[in-house]
């Protein structure tokens, strides 16, 4: 008894020192030594759609899951390859959510980063992960409206989980309460942030440890982006989605703004589409999302890019799993290298 008494205060005591010192200096240390989640960090407040990345990054320690990567931002927060000068016009844009922005690689790695250095395309990248349509048109208004960029063309990369985050977005702005808002969530995100800001050190070991569980142990877990319900693309195949045809009318129309305000600029618009993993384990070819996107390009559209459907052919001669496995990161709905690498390729039949 004695024993288990002074291991205990010895626990206790070690965990103090512990988090006392990862509260004065957590943060400096970690960027000493070049390692620190800065994921949470790096996205702030925005006056005029609503957020964006920190201006001017040049980290080492970006990270995403269990990776670390290398980010750049320019004096607008627009992600970039370092080195570039800035500049006001551009021949093409590209907006979208984190697919489009490439979470978890640098620039060079992504389909923007590609078309850019290996077509070079005179581009900027306007993603950021979890924008929706709603952010899409309040931010391009912003940049046009001010002056800050022109561009000629601009690439819409509607995600999947777009109709979401448009309609919960929609909700907030009409003062409603969004019934399915998780508590519990909200109160993980608080804790969440308290810890990186406050205790960087003890927050990058919980973060270890739960990626650990994932990754290694994941096939003793439920992922939930390719659960069958339990995911923001399954209204593409589910037959019994909540409330789908109200959430499409609000996605359609903020599209539909979108188009207009281009249109009455003298900018051209084009939109790319393609799968989730869930996509690729749950749906088909010519999904709902694909006929949605495809009908609402007709005499809108510069494009209509249909990376979702060559991702679907290789199905003719490969597994769900072994496309799952090329393309995507482990434990995670975004595409890896080789998946960007793949939207390049289809991206530069068309610019």
């Amino acid at each position: 008894m004695k024993r288990i008494k002074n291991f205990y205060f010895v626990f206790l005591i070690t965990s103090f020192l512990f988090l006392t010192l990862d509260f004065l200096i957590g943060e400096r240390f970690l960027k000493k030594i070049g390692l620190i989640y800065l994921e949470e960090l790096i996205r702030v407040s925005n006056d005029h759609y609503e957020y964006s990345f920190e201006k001017n990054l040049n980290v080492d320690y970006a990270v995403w899951g269990d990776q670390y990567y290398k980010l750049c931002t320019d004096n607008r927060g627009f992600k970039f390859n370092c080195f570039d000068k800035e500049k006001q016009t551009y021949e093409i844009a590209i907006i979208g959510d984190s697919f489009t922005e490439g979470i978890g690689l640098p620039f060079e790695k992504t389909f923007a980063g590609m078309l850019k250095s290996k077509k070079n395309l005179d581009l900027v990248n306007l993603g950021v992960a979890s924008y929706s349509p709603y952010i899409y048109l309040k931010k391009i208004k912003h940049l046009i409206s001010n002056k800050i960029i022109k561009f000629n063309h601009i690439i819409v990369a509607v995600d999947l989980s777009d109709l979401e985050d448009d309609w919960v977005r929609s909700l907030k702005f009409r003062n409603k309460i969004y019934e399915e808002k998780n508590f519990r969530y909200e109160l993980k995100e608080k804790i969440k942030k308290k810890l990186i800001y406050n205790l960087p050190i003890t927050y990058i070991i919980f973060k270890k440890i739960n990626w650990f569980v994932k990754i290694i142990l994941k096939n003793q877990l439920n992922v939930n982006h390719l659960e069958y319900k339990n995911n923001r693309a399954s209204w593409s195949y589910d037959l019994n989605y909540k409330n789908l045809d109200e959430k499409l009318n609000i996605h359609l129309k903020k599209m539909t703004e979108i188009y207009n305000y281009l249109k009455d600029n003298d900018i051209q618009f084009s939109i790319l589409i393609y799968p989730h993993q869930v996509s690729i384990k749950y749906d088909k070819k010519n999904s709902l999302y694909r006929k949605t996107w495809e009908e609402f390009c007709i005499n809108k559209c510069i494009n209509f890019i249909d990376a979702y459907n060559v991702f679907f052919n290789e199905l003719n001669y490969s597994s769900k799993e072994e496309v799952m496995k090329k393309y995507y990161i482990p434990g995670d709905p975004h595409f890896n290298e080789e998946g960007n690498k793949k939207i390049y390729e289809i991206l530069n039949l068309y610019l």
